[in-house]
């Protein structure tokens, strides 16, 4: 039920004199300017934020961020040597995956030609890209990975409750992946759509549709299914998750993510395989990532300050006006005009313009009947009774 006109005419406010009226305005304008500066102020740090968190990530993968450790560490292994590890691990899970689908079949080999099957990832082709610390090496995704596929293709027919059904939205929400506000699909849809694509606790997905190229690492066990507008990339050494998350993160690929998908705002698989990443040593990369988290803590811990202090201005502009009709905002002068003097002559004026002061008048000009009809010349029409009381006969012109 809305408010009606009357209502609002039936509402009773504090008047102050007329002076005190002036000395309020001026204070809350004064007071109303201040806020209006300080949240203009405050609008600039959510760009700030990002611009920090973008420097960081690019200092990480360069390498900058972590130089200081490097000279106290120059013993370590290089990212080299890990990645010849990956290779030959990445190798042995494909044998021992088809191995485990050729026994299903009943079939058992007899001989290794069958290993001949398996796709060495191409290297990569480092010459044109920056150059990299000593004992760090260029890896593309598809090197570093047992698998990188993207989600179920059709639409899925979604039931009330069910497995968690994630799309682009269940990555842009927040930090983190997100499973309010998911859809749900039935197990036996679920146990179809895994067959291509399992998402398990180590994997990271990334947005390939819609907004690109956000990646997020799976930190729980809860088993959920995906759609095609999400990537899943199986990092070969589960524990590399953290740093991997990060470098997808970081400027250099973020910025091919964006020229890769311009324009039809899209990542394809192929491109996202062949992509390449600046691998560190492993114990540099658990510096990076402590290093990086614990910078993005203290920024996660200013943005929740800047929405607190963002809403402690819209609480206060309206504190100042609520101070101001109590009469607490200005000093009251008693040399003042009484509101009461104001009232009156506010009636006066109103009644010498012939304006009703409340409902009365207007109900009283309401019941009056209208006035009779005049002639040509000006006369008022006055009607003719009949003979025997019917109502006055209508003109017939």
């Amino acid at each position: 039920m809305g408010l009606g006109l009357d209502d609002i005419r039936q509402v009773q406010v504090a008047l102050p004199p007329l002076a005190e009226q002036r000395r309020i305005v001026d204070k809350i304008e004064t007071l109303t300017a201040r806020s209006r500066r300080a949240k203009e102020a405050l609008d600039a740090i959510p760009a700030l934020l990002a611009r920090f968190r973008k420097a960081v990530l690019a200092a990480a993968f360069r390498g900058d961020l972590t130089a200081d450790w490097r000279e106290k560490n120059p013993d370590v292994e290089p990212a080299e040597e890990l990645l010849k590890r990956i290779r030959a691990e990445r190798r042995r899970r494909w044998e021992e995956a088809e191995l485990a689908k050729m026994r299903a079949k009943g079939k058992v080999p007899g001989d290794d030609r069958w290993k001949a099957k398996y796709e060495e990832p191409a290297p990569v082709d480092a010459s044109e890209l920056p150059e990299l610390p000593e004992g760090w090496c260029w890896a593309t995704v598809e090197e570093l990975a047992t698998k990188v596929v993207d989600g179920v293709h059709k639409k899925p027919n979604y039931v009330e409750a069910g497995i968690p059904f994630l799309t682009v939205k269940n990555l842009t929400a927040g930090p983190g992946i997100s499973f309010d506000d998911a859809s749900y699909v039935s197990l036996a849809d679920h146990e179809e759509f895994i067959r291509r694509t399992y998402p398990e606790m180590g994997d990271i997905l990334i947005s390939k549709d819609g907004t690109l190229g956000v990646p997020r690492l799976v930190r729980t066990e809860r088993v959920f299914s995906i759609f095609v507008s999400l990537a899943l990339v199986k990092p070969v050494i589960r524990t590399m998750g953290d740093y991997l998350e990060l470098a997808f993160l970081s400027p250099y690929f973020q910025e091919r993510f964006k020229r890769t998908g311009s324009g039809l705002q899209h990542i394809h698989l192929t491109d996202l395989r062949a992509a390449a990443l600046p691998i560190a040593p492993t114990t540099e990369q658990e510096e990076i990532s402590r290093r990086c988290r614990r910078i993005t803590a203290k920024f996660e811990s200013l943005e929740t300050r800047y929405i607190d202090v963002l809403g402690w201005l819209g609480r206060m502009d309206q504190a100042i006006l609520a101070k101001a009709f109590r009469g607490e905002l200005v000093p009251q002068d008693p040399n003042d005009e009484p509101a009461s003097v104001l009232l009156e002559r506010l009636r006066a004026e109103r009644a010498l313009n012939g304006k009703p002061t409340n409902g009365a008048g207007r109900r009283r000009a309401a019941a009056s009947p209208p006035p009779a009809p005049s002639d040509p010349a000006g006369r008022t029409a006055k009607p003719q009774a009949s003979r025997r009381g019917q109502a006055p006969a209508r003109s017939r012109g």
